[in-house]
């Protein structure tokens, strides 16, 4: 596998990229103007269709944003980025909270809680290739017997059913998107 790191605009390194040949993209792009980086210019619908066409087939990209709070409200920036996305031809396959190990922002504290997360909103191009969870989740129900019920769109309930299983013992479960 080659692995290669360059430190230049993103537009111009995907330009040089032939198409679906990316497998994964984490990022976390500038987003409403909360910071400025020496005079660049976040072209956030042109980084996204270039995501796109770089993207493989079954391939993800993980955007990482938040909102600036102007005037007393969230912008909403994240949430219409992740519907451009979608209008453009990625799935929504998951919206993940990152919880930052601390609050690191400056805001009125007085009328707001401190912001301590952003959105991780994972797109994918058609259908997932590849998923492998993350198990490192100490599961409560280890070496318990499973049993309960699962609420159908009706409303009614119905038994589960895998009732009877025994989860394994001092077993890992996966991890929550959170």
């Amino acid at each position: 596998m080659l692995c290669i790191i360059k430190n230049e605009d993103c537009l111009a390194t995907m330009a040089k990229l032939p198409a679906g040949c990316v497998d994964l993209t984490v990022t976390s792009p500038p987003y409403d103007d909360l910071r400025t980086y020496k005079g660049y210019t976040f072209d956030f619908e042109s980084v996204a269709k270039g995501l796109y066409r770089v993207t493989k087939l079954g391939g993800v990209v993980v955007w990482v944003v938040g909102d600036a709070t102007i005037k007393g409200s969230e912008t909403g920036t994240s949430f219409r980025q992740a519907l451009y996305f979608k209008e453009i031809g990625f799935n929504i396959h998951d919206t993940m909270i990152y919880l930052k190990p601390r609050f690191s922002a400056v805001g009125a504290l007085a009328v707001r809680y401190a912001p301590v997360f952003e959105f991780m909103f994972v797109f994918t191009k058609g259908k997932l290739k590849t998923f492998n969870p993350l198990k490192d989740r100490v599961c409560k129900h280890s070496n318990s017997v499973l049993s309960g019920t699962i609420r159908n769109p009706d409303g009614t309930t119905k038994r589960m059913s895998r009732e009877g299983k025994v989860y394994a013992k001092d077993g890992l479960g996966h991890r929550y998107n959170v």
